[in-house]
């Protein structure tokens, strides 16, 4: 059997879970390589618990070089060309040959779609939630606006977790009485993949806590000097303070692939995860994936679930035998309600209609979603 390269592109979640199981399955002649553009991989999900001082970026951070010692090639660098028609990936000066590509670069972020957007502040990524942690010690007055200015948005169950634990920061500095808080989001309904169920009972739990929600709200521009929400329809929000998620596009090396679909993000197979290329998949949140309520939320549950999919595929293949490994759309995951409790959304998101139930909140799903994190550090690294 001849020796074969697989070559990951992107070092979060799908990206680490396809090479980490690439590497364990295959002989060690075959390659295993791992490109990110940074040599760290942090753990997504607590950003919300960075942004309400729970957690440090140090502590959900990780060495992706680590997974050397387990025989994976990690390489750093930015990814500046792929060249699907002769096996080929340019990263800083270099350039790496494959038999096998696995992409796992997730969404890219931008604020120029939304004039006056890159001046809110986000707990999207690690140093805007460390920001927000700052910020967060000076602020005892005023209105709240949190805002999805754009569809899609990775993870967006972290969102409406990042808002009721606002809501309970300040109710802990007993500040609450004098701080609004307001949803605007484009969703007619929180989290909609997830069916109408999901959707009340998140409704409910924002109700209860005075947090206002506006679904159907589309984000033109901010006016930061006015303090000033422009939408699309409807009059200017105002607002003392905004938290927004950024705006997500298809990472700008892969729109010259000719892999994206109409929608703008990579078209593959739901069950394959197979790109039209040969020999090329794609995982995590880069892909779009239909379902009966629009597309797979982007979520770092599903990536993993993708990445081992294809993983164990990938091993068939180059052993000879009938790739039987199909991703059948299970994903279930823990929302932080803010009140020492927590949340568990669980279901199949290829049932049509959706069958995604929403557990608790109890403080049995608040110690299982600390668990989880720390499992996932202990497991992978």
């Amino acid at each position: 059997m001849p020796a074969k390269a697989v070559l990951v592109l992107g070092g979060g979640t799908g990206g680490l879970v396809a090479a980490s199981r690439l590497r364990r399955m295959l002989d060690k002649e075959h390659r295993v390589v791992l490109i990110d553009r940074s040599p760290y991989y942090t753990y997504e999900p607590a950003f919300t618990w960075v942004m309400a001082g729970r957690r440090t970026l140090p502590r959900i951070s990780r060495d992706l070089r680590n997974l050397r010692k387990k025989g994976v090639e990690v390489l750093t660098g930015e990814i500046s060309a792929i060249d699907l028609n002769n096996k080929r990936v340019t990263y800083g000066k270099h350039e790496v040959e494959y038999d096998y590509l696995v992409i796992a670069l997730g969404a890219e972020y931008s604020a120029a779609a939304v004039p006056g957007l890159d001046r809110s502040w986000t707990f999207y990524h690690g140093d805007g939630a460390e920001g927000m942690r700052e910020e967060l010690e000076s602020f005892a007055s005023g209105r709240i606006v949190c805002a999805v200015p754009r569809l899609p948005i990775k993870c967006p169950s972290a969102f409406y977790e990042g808002v009721l634990l606002l809501d309970a920061y300040f109710r802990k500095r007993k500040l609450r009485d004098g701080i609004e808080i307001a949803v605007y989001t484009p969703e007619p309904s929180p989290l909609p993949e997830a069916g109408p169920h999901v959707s009340e009972r998140i409704l409910e739990l924002l109700h209860s806590r005075g947090i206002s929600f506006i679904g159907n709200a589309e984000v033109k521009s901010v006016n930061h000097e006015k303090k000033l929400l422009n939408l699309r329809e409807g009059e200017p929000v105002p607002f003392d303070m905004l938290v927004a998620t950024p705006v997500h596009g298809l990472p700008y090396v892969l729109e010259s692939t000719g892999l994206a679909g109409e929608d703008g993000w990579i078209a593959v197979d739901r069950e394959t995860l197979a790109t039209s290329m040969p020999g090329v998949y794609a995982v995590g949140d880069c892909t779009s994936v239909p379902i009966a309520t629009g597309k797979l939320p982007k979520a770092a549950v599903f990536a993993h679930g993708e990445a081992e999919v294809v993983a164990r595929n990938i091993r068939a293949e180059i052993q000879g035998t009938e790739p039987i490994w199909a991703f059948g759309g299970q994903g279930a995951y823990f929302l932080d309600t803010g009140d020492g409790k927590g949340a568990y959304i669980v279901g199949n998101y290829f049932k049509d209609p959706v069958q995604v139930e929403f557990r608790g909140p109890s403080r049995l799903y608040r110690w299982a979603k600390a668990g989880v994190e720390r499992i996932w550090l202990w497991r992978w690294f």
